[in-house]
């Protein structure tokens, strides 16, 4: 598991919203894993989130954010946020944390053919220094 930056206080809205995946989702790590509240609050913020990109499955060239490193989103039930519109120095598989700034976005929503409930919208996606 990696490190994430805490959660700021709710009088820090100068830049973007720092946020954790256990900010966005509850019982990561289980099968029960589920968005939470937050996540749905949340939508509309720009925000910025650190995690590892996983490459999605099928003919549509689409990256996620997910909180551990080689885990998949298609294959198993894992923390993940899809990266829409991504700028990326980077590609799926490159070792090492990211950070994504982009709005957060959350509801069900269909973009050709790729069904997301948690998206992170004109996504930029940046190595992060050890």
């Amino acid at each position: 598991m990696l490190p994430e930056p805490a959660l700021p206080s709710s009088g820090e809205r100068a830049g973007p919203l720092a946020l954790r995946f256990e900010d966005l989702f509850d019982h990561i790590g289980t099968l029960d894993l589920r968005y939470s509240v937050a996540a749905r609050e949340l939508s509309g913020r720009e925000v910025v989130i650190d995690g590892f990109l996983a490459p999605a499955h099928g003919p549509h060239a689409r990256l996620s954010l997910v909180d551990q490193q080689g885990l998949c989103p298609d294959c198993s039930p894992v923390a993940a946020i899809l990266l829409l519109d991504a700028r990326a120095p980077m590609r799926a598989g490159d070792d090492g944390v990211v950070r994504v700034r982009g709005r957060l976005d959350w509801g069900l929503r269909i973009d050709d053919g790729i069904a997301s409930m948690l998206r992170i919208e004109n996504a930029a996606v940046l190595p992060v220094e050890p």
